[in-house]
């Protein structure tokens, strides 16, 4: 029987922790899945997530598992907090109990940023090639400023979630009225949420090498302004509505990854910009930097539709082609100079 009061998520990564620790405050069960019982074991006997949020214990509401049946049993809401390399083989996994269970009674929340490496694909699109399209009346996607450990921490954070289905947004409000911390915006452009959090990672790697040359702030701040059109133009393209680009999950994302020390696509982008390569800086990393497999899928995307992306075409020939980082600076500098708008 499923019950009401309890919400499942899938993904015991840094956000997926995140999130099981600020809602076990308010609803009666959380019930966390992960990949493997090896991890399912270690973190219930560490009472915390030691590999990503250490310091912020369990509350003994939150049900560690590594079987997706608890989550079916118990949880009308499910949200999906795994890297978007993962979402295809996690909903592989999901449709295998479509037999047992009526997907159709779930609420899925997607919070991944990415677009498919390979396929090219936004998460919506996999949603829908994998548990077919009729599923995306039962999809939602979350996106918005909002590093994992402010969320664990349950200081005020702020986020857009976008549906296809007007149910969908309404019982999602229904389910985070009472979190006070976690402020939540609804609306309907799917795309274009899912592209704000996709495409401000590309910016957040640029201002990252950046900092890592010591431009300063002048410099920062001019990439973040020319980016936030680069994203709009691509997400315009793609049919996502221009308005989506000023609000969370873009504009809002852009400045807290672009800025925080936090952010892993900036770390990234500092890194490269001290003089370390990719590999090994990637190698160093314990979470993934969604960044940089996005920057390969939306390059080949805006050479397809021939949409002008210079930013995002200097950091992939800086992560793929082995463009030095001064080079790149004088790339964009050297460009025609043309009006603003």
């Amino acid at each position: 029987m499923i019950m009401e009061n309890s919400v499942g998520i899938i993904g015991a990564g840094s956000f997926g922790t995140a999130l099981s620790i600020n809602f076990s405050k308010v609803v009666d069960k959380v019930y966390l899945k992960c990949r493997t019982r090896k991890s399912a074991q270690k973190l219930r006997k560490a009472g915390q997530n030691p590999d990503y949020l250490e310091g912020l214990p369990f509350s003994g509401n939150i049900i560690i598992t590594d079987k997706f049946e608890p989550l079916f049993e118990n949880c009308r809401i499910i949200f999906l907090a795994v890297p978007s390399l993962a979402l295809k083989d996690t909903l592989i996994g999901i449709k295998k109990y479509g037999g047992v269970f009526d997907l159709n009674n779930y609420i899925f929340v997607n919070t991944a940023k990415g677009v498919g490496e390979q396929t090219l694909e936004m998460p919506h699109e996999v949603f829908s090639d994998v548990l077919g399209k009729p599923m995306l009346e039962r999809y939602a996607a979350l996106s918005g400023p909002s590093f994992a450990v402010e969320v664990g921490q349950c200081l005020p954070t702020a986020v857009c979630i976008a549906s296809y289905s007007s149910y969908v947004l309404n019982t999602l409000r229904a389910f985070f009225k009472n979190i006070y911390n976690f402020r939540i915006y609804t609306l309907n452009d799917v795309v274009g949420v899912e592209l704000g959090g996709a495409l401000k990672n590309i910016i957040a790697i640029a201002c990252g090498i950046s900092d890592g040359l010591y431009l300063g702030y002048n410099a920062r701040a001019a990439l973040i302004t020319r980016g936030m059109i680069e994203m709009t133009r691509f997400g315009e393209a793609m049919g996502a509505d221009m308005r989506t680009f000023t609000g969370l999950s873009g504009i809002g994302d852009l400045i807290l990854t672009s800025t925080s020390d936090l952010s892993r696509n900036r770390t990234v982008g500092i890194k490269i910009g001290q003089g370390m390569d990719l590999t090994s800086i990637l190698k160093g990393m314990k979470m993934i930097a969604e960044g940089v497999a996005t920057t390969k899928s939306v390059h080949l995307i805006a050479k397809q539709k021939n949409i002008y992306m210079p930013i995002t075409d200097v950091v992939f020939s800086v992560l793929y082609e082995d463009l030095k980082p001064k080079d790149a600076l004088r790339l964009l500098l050297e460009r025609d100079i043309k009006d603003e708008f």
